[in-house]
């Protein structure tokens, strides 16, 4: 390849022309300063789309969020509307009293109080239906709801209080039953047994005869008169037996309080025997035969039913077959059979 001077100032003044043909390094530095910039201007304004983005997200959620939580509001006091509209209206108070009386029992004095106190509660109460099927239990339980239905009857007398027997109302069940106003059941219910038991065994013959002694400590010379290991002592018989006779005395009391002259006393009444709906009806343990659904049509047709039954736990069933339930069941000797 050969090279003269003309040739040189050709690409000189070629270079002149077109500066690109060039390398320069200087503007190689701004072209990449121009990219670092241009780079950097993106990232920034992708950051913002982003966080704009996100911001419009968190708006959306919130405005979401607000909208669900006025209509749980809006349907709470749509319903508080409803409930109230419904409590306007003359109502008939529902209590179902279902199972055995007593202490964390089914039928619990502590519970049952407090919704006859929750029913009459409504200014616009027609009725109280108690829907009983028990077979007894706790005298004391009893009594005291017997007590809260009486004490209700005095305070509102414009408001009967009716029970409707579905399978029985036997010993303490109808102890309750018998402060109502009127007391109804089928034909076949099992009504009555107006008495009191205390059960339970004499093992010391028992001890006697497989060789096996006692060891007992107490301070009180009656304290273990029920224990199925020892013997009862005649003044152990005599003074428990008062207590069950003290005990029969206040359940007779309270069913010829409740049942006034409509009672008939035979020699079976208060006997601890049982009767059917119509033999009850003729002795007077009851005002008549009916069921509950027919006794809320028939004498409340306009007025509103409304169930108070205590709230149970799932575990609670659970929780009665074992501990306090279990130790009560055993130390408890005193039932109204």
């Amino acid at each position: 390849m050969s090279w003269t001077e003309e040739q040189d100032k050709q690409n000189a003044q070629d270079a002149e022309q077109n500066p690109a043909t060039t390398p320069d390094p200087a503007n190689q530095e701004k072209d990449s300063d121009s990219r670092l910039w241009q780079l950097l201007e993106k990232t920034l304004n992708d950051t913002v789309v982003e966080k704009r983005r996100a911001r419009r997200w968190k708006i959306f959620f919130r405005f979401t969020g607000l909208l669900f939580v006025l209509a749980l509001i809006g349907a709470a006091l749509s319903q508080m509307s409803f409930d109230t509209n419904q409590l306007n209206k003359d109502t008939v108070a529902v209590i179902p009293m279902r199972g055995v009386i007593g202490s964390g029992a089914e039928i619990d004095a502590s519970e049952y109080v407090g919704l006859l106190d929750e029913a009459y509660r409504s200014h616009n109460l027609t009725g109280v239906v108690i829907e009983m099927n028990s077979p007894g239990g706790s005298p004391v339980h009893s009594g005291i709801i017997y007590d809260a239905i009486r004490q209700k009857e005095a305070l509102y007398p414009n408001v009967p209080v009716i029970v409707v027997v579905e399978d029985m109302a036997a010993s303490g069940g109808y102890y309750i039953a018998s402060a109502a106003n009127e007391i109804y059941a089928d034909k076949a219910s099992l009504v009555g047994s107006i008495g009191v038991i205390s059960s339970g065994w004499d093992a010391s013959k028992l001890m006697e005869k497989i060789g096996v002694e006692r060891r007992t400590f107490t301070a009180g010379r009656n304290k273990d008169f029920l224990d199925p290991f020892v013997p009862m002592s005649k003044e152990g018989k005599e003074k428990w037996q008062a207590v069950l006779d003290e005990t029969h005395q206040q359940f007779i009391h309270a069913v010829e309080v409740g049942r006034g002259d409509r009672l008939k006393i035979t020699d079976d009444v208060f006997s601890g025997m049982i009767f059917t709906g119509v033999q009850a009806q003729k002795i007077g343990l009851i005002d008549g035969l009916s069921s509950a659904h027919d006794l809320l049509k028939t004498r409340f047709p306009n007025s509103t039913p409304v169930v108070y039954a205590p709230e149970r736990d799932p575990w609670e069933k659970v929780a009665k077959e074992f501990g306090v339930q279990f130790a009560a069941k055993i130390l408890s000797t005193v039932t109204l059979q």
